[in-house]
């Protein structure tokens, strides 16, 4: 992608409900990652309930912290355009990601939800291409409409129409 493509047109920010649905999901994972030592130090360590709960919510507390700033960054990190010549996605907190799927090289293109993804009306777009890096690219956290408005003009490129 060149610089020109973003000076002409301005890269599309996720939807900001799946930074909701990722916020949980590390939620939960936090929760998980902070119980098993806590589990592990309390029986071996033979240390009372109270002290131990109290360790666990504060080993959760400091990771659910630095995963809500990784998961911040990385939301507002993940970009998207598509033009006439290809589908640019713009990613990553510490190691950036330029990725250019060329419209030519589109074979196929899906819409997937899953449960999360369908309670806030979102969806994730599925772009198989001819090669073999980056085959499969996928782009998540889209609204429904706009994930199945991509996924036209892209089988609309493909079929030799107009982006």
């Amino acid at each position: 992608m060149t610089s020109n493509t973003e000076d002409t047109q301005t890269m599309q920010p996720l939807e900001h409900d799946y930074l909701r649905i990722i916020r949980w999901i590390g939620l939960t994972v936090c929760l998980l990652i902070a119980l098993v030592p806590t589990i592990v130090f309390g029986v071996l360590w033979s240390i009372p309930w109270y002290w131990a709960v109290m360790g666990w919510l504060l080993l959760m507390a400091m990771l659910f912290l630095l995963l809500s700033w990784y998961l911040k960054h990385w939301y507002l990190n993940y970009k998207y355009l598509l033009n006439d010549d290809c589908l640019a996605i713009r990613r990553g907190v510490f190691w950036r990601h330029q990725i250019a799927v060329p419209v030519s090289r589109v074979q196929h293109v899906d819409v997937n939800s899953g449960p999360l993804d369908r309670r806030y009306g979102l969806a994730k777009l599925v772009v198989n291409t001819a090669g073999t890096h980056y085959a499969q690219t996928s782009l998540p956290g889209l609204s429904v409409e706009d994930a199945y408005q991509l996924r036209d003009q892209l089988l609309a490129a493909q079929e030799g129409d107009t982006v």
